[in-house]
């Protein structure tokens, strides 16, 4: 065996932990890994030229500068190491033209079939860990100006735990805005553009194998220009593709930059750059004065040199048609990412001369057949930093945002899954069964972003392949989920149709953040047993119908059991902070989520319970009893044993009951089933799916980048969840999940300016006080709309003190 030939397996914490190899124990199969500094944008839209309104951001054929290092692997099951190879494991490999180590995040698993040998067959999807963790971390507010391309990368990757590698000589300066809103990745991006540098993100290892460190490294370009590649048809190229471009090719450039400067003051009063021969070229009307004419915007260049120098570099690339090439080489011909290449084929017509960077590399080390290169000029782009406003007023994150743009110009495919969640057998006990259409796109789930009149659901019989045109009508409304009769059985297929992609999701959060409930900690009154009220409000249900707030805390006073279990206190209070009652539950735990709803005007809570002795676990309820200590069987009805301590919620209105835990593990049953006696979870899943990190505890502690789960809610199928801590490290963020399609809907950050301008905020030096805790969720005929608690800091008379917070958020929901 030799590091050609293997892929090593890492565990979560990067240790080694087996090997997959093509001549091993262990054999993987179709594997290709995918490097790119650009985009192989290879849309061609051949029309005559005659461009009026130019701008790069809004070019579809250009190859847009992006990083990305992606890929997947087949490994059969029953092999020694077969099991090791799963979600949230890594895969180290050696790239020879690249002579480094690269570590790669396993992101996704499905399920290949069985190969020739009748073995069951998983295929895994990759991703550079850089992009994990730069997808993962949220830089600190805060505004770097006029900062050089090092000053700006070094503040990017403090906190990380990334080396930084930086040998780029980019003079350009930049204004960059880090909004506390959004992740690294987008940031990294755009610097990428900015200063126009290039990178590469490895590992190198300990004499042992171990990771030593993981290295991002900046240049000014990689590979090299010394045309070391030279390419024939015929002798190192099996197959070649030529894509020529010969829209908006650009003669005439106006330039502006970042608060509308012009170059005016350095080209002679002109604001516009000009190619004479290009213009002769490519202009049928040339002759009578005319230019192609375009305008670029560098958002985030001021300098009026650097305007000029970039607007050149722009005009260079537009005025001509651009042309990229897909390379199919031999085994032999393995080029470097970023390498030139210069190459000939004197058969094409017409005839092929190549002088181009490679921009994309495919290898697979299973099959050299499967390695691709492609090659070509790239656009560099430069959009706007990401705001807080921005933020606002886009609704999603970049990321989904090009993604959704890449599948609706056809540049990446979105492929339907359906999940049975209560399988595909009939049995005596079925009444009905249902499926789910999930769709997914370069490994993201994009289903909250299609309206439900993209899916429409196709049923033929099984032997004679006839459709059931009733069926098919019946069910044309039904979206991503159709639920099937008692015993109906058949062909059921999804498709999906394109058009009805949207650009927000199906329910996304305002900003309109309302204070409706407020306790300075120093004045929180006593309770009816005259203990000071001193615990953070885990918990809190705002009664509608009275105007009144129940929270819950843990609770260690007079009245507690005494035991080793965990007693909660619920208090009862007008809205301007008095103390109605109060009740202590003793074995009720933390308080961190109940449900609660009334009934004949009386608050019926829902929550965990311990029996008294710390043995059994529980789901119980109890009616509001003013000023009164219950437990479990005195005083609180016991519905249901589970399995450990769970966090509850209920969604009365359409009847199911939530658990959660610290780990992340959530289960939605039944109302009824619950009322009844009987867990039996109908959904299950965990946080990590999309995303979150629960904080675990390891040898090493705490892990940087963890969740710190704090409550949750459910309004059937949205799932939100309050994440966070006061550590400043793991950030205070509200996640949203249809836990039907398994699909992540939106999560916000919530930095202290969205709360109010007198909330004191976070920084590395003066630790204040902004911690999540209460997640609730409401809704009926009129409004749609959470209620998030936090612990936060607030400057009274020149004195800081710490409040308990609770703000109403509209939620609002997608047209259909």
């Amino acid at each position: 065996m030799s590091k050609e030939s293997q892929y090593i397996i890492l565990n979560p914490q990067l240790k080694v932990i087996g090997v997959t190899d093509i001549n091993g124990a262990t054999p993987f199969s179709a594997d290709a890994i995918t490097r790119q500094i650009a985009d192989t944008d290879n849309t061609t839209d051949d029309v005559s030229t005659g461009v009026e309104n130019f701008n790069t951001n809004n070019d579809p054929n250009a190859n847009s500068k992006n990083w990305n290092h992606t890929g997947e692997i087949t490994v059969a099951e029953g092999y020694p190491d077969s099991y090791k190879v799963a979600a949230n494991n890594y895969l180290l490999y050696w790239d020879e033209s690249a002579q480094h180590y690269y570590v790669m995040y396993i992101s996704q698993e499905a399920d290949a079939g069985t190969d020739a040998s009748g073995r069951h067959v998983n295929t895994y999807e990759l991703e550079n860990v850089l992009i994990t963790n730069m997808n993962d971390y949220i830089p600190m507010k805060q505004t770097l100006t006029n900062a050089n391309a090092k000053d700006s990368f070094t503040t990017l990757f403090t906190n990380s735990n990334w080396k930084l590698d930086f040998q780029a000589t980019s003079a350009l300066l930049s204004t960059t805005e880090f909004d506390g809103t959004s992740n690294a990745m987008g940031y990294l991006q755009a610097m990428l553009v900015t200063f126009d540098v290039e990178m590469d993100a490895y590992v190198e290892l300990y004499s042992d194998g171990n990771i030593k460190d993981l290295v991002v490294q900046i240049v000014d370009k990689l590979g090299t220009d010394v045309h070391h590649w030279v390419v024939d048809y015929g002798k190192n190229l099996t197959g070649i593709t030529r894509t020529t471009v010969y829209s908006n090719v650009v003669t005439k450039l106006h330039i502006l930059g970042k608060n509308g400067e012009t170059i005016a003051s350095v080209n002679n009063g002109k604001d516009y750059l000009v190619n004479d021969e290009a213009n002769r070229l490519y202009n049928p009307n040339w002759k009578n004065g005319t230019y192609l004419e375009g305008t670029t915007t560098f958002a985030d260049v001021d300098q009026y040199m650097a305007l000029k120098n970039l607007g050149q570099k722009q005009l260079d690339m537009f005025s001509h048609p651009r042309i990229s090439y897909e390379v199919t080489p031999t085994a032999d011909f393995k080029p470097s990412l970023g390498d030139n290449i210069r190459g000939t084929d004197w058969k094409m017509t017409p005839e092929l001369t190549i002088d181009a960077r490679v921009i994309s590399v495919t290898t697979s080390k299973a099959d050299y057949t499967q390695n691709l290169a492609q090659f070509g000029e790239f656009v560099t782009l430069h959009p706007t930093t990401p705001s807080y406003i921005q933020d606002l007023l886009n609704k999603m994150n970049n990321r989904i945002a090009g993604l959704l743009d890449d599948v609706k110009n056809g540049k990446k495919i979105a492929t339907a899954k359906a999940i049975t969640p209560f399988g595909t057998s009939w049995s005596d006990v079925d009444d009905s069964k249902t499926i789910i259409a999930q769709v997914w796109a370069d490994g993201t789930n994009i289903t909250s972003y299609i309206s439900p009149s993209g899916f429409t659901w196709y049923k033929s019989d099984l032997t004679t392949g006839a459709h059931d045109v009733d069926w098919e009508t019946a069910h044309a409304s039904d979206g991503y989920q159709v639920i099937l009769d008692n015993g109906e059985t058949g062909h059921f297929e999804c498709h999906i149709d394109g058009d009805y992609i949207q650009d927000t999701a199906e329910v996304d959060i305002t900003a309109e953040n309302s204070l409706i409930f407020n306790l300075q900690h120093s004045k929180v009154p006593a309770d009816h047993w005259g203990e000071k009220i001193s615990g953070a409000l885990q918990y809190q249900w705002l009664d509608e119908v009275n105007n009144q707030i129940i929270s819950s805390m843990e609770y260690t006073g007079k009245q507690s059991s005494g035991s080793t279990v965990t007693d909660t206190e619920y208090v009862r209070w007008h809205m301007d902070g008095t103390v109605i009652d109060s009740m202590v539950v003793q074995g009720g735990g933390h308080g961190s989520s109940f449900g609660a709803h009334l009934i004949n005007g009386v608050p019926e809570i829902y929550t965990a319970m311990k029996s008294l002795d710390g043995s059994t676990n529980h789901v119980g309820k109890f009616t509001w009893q003013p000023n009164s200590v219950v437990s479990l069987g005195k005083g609180v009805t016991d519905l249901c044993t589970v399995s450990g301590f769970r966090r509850v919620n209920v969604d009365f209105e359409n009847k199911w009951l939530m658990t959660s835990n610290t780990a992340g593990d959530i289960e939605v049953c039944h109302l009824d089933d619950v009322e009844n006696g009987t867990w039996a979870p109908i959904y299950r899943f965990n946080v990590t799916q999309f995303g979150l990190h629960p904080t675990k505890t390891a040898d090493n502690g705490a892990i940087t980048g963890s969740n710190t789960l704090q409550s949750n809610d459910i309004y059937f199928p949205y799932v939100f969840i309050n994440s966070g801590d006061v550590n400043h490290v793991d950030q205070p963020i509200l996640w949203c999940i249809n836990l039907v399609t398994e699909s992540l809907v939106f999560t916000q950050v919530n930095t202290t300016d969205r709360f109010g301008s007198d909330i004191l905020n976070q920084t590395t030096s003066e630790r204040y006080d902004f911690e999540p805790e209460t997640i609730g969720v409401y809704h009926d005929t009129d409004s749609f709309f959470v209620l998030q608690g936090f612990n936060y800091n607030k400057l009274v008379n020149d004195q800081i003190y710490l409040f308990r917070g609770l703000w109403k958020t509209p939620i609002e929901v997608r047209d259909k």
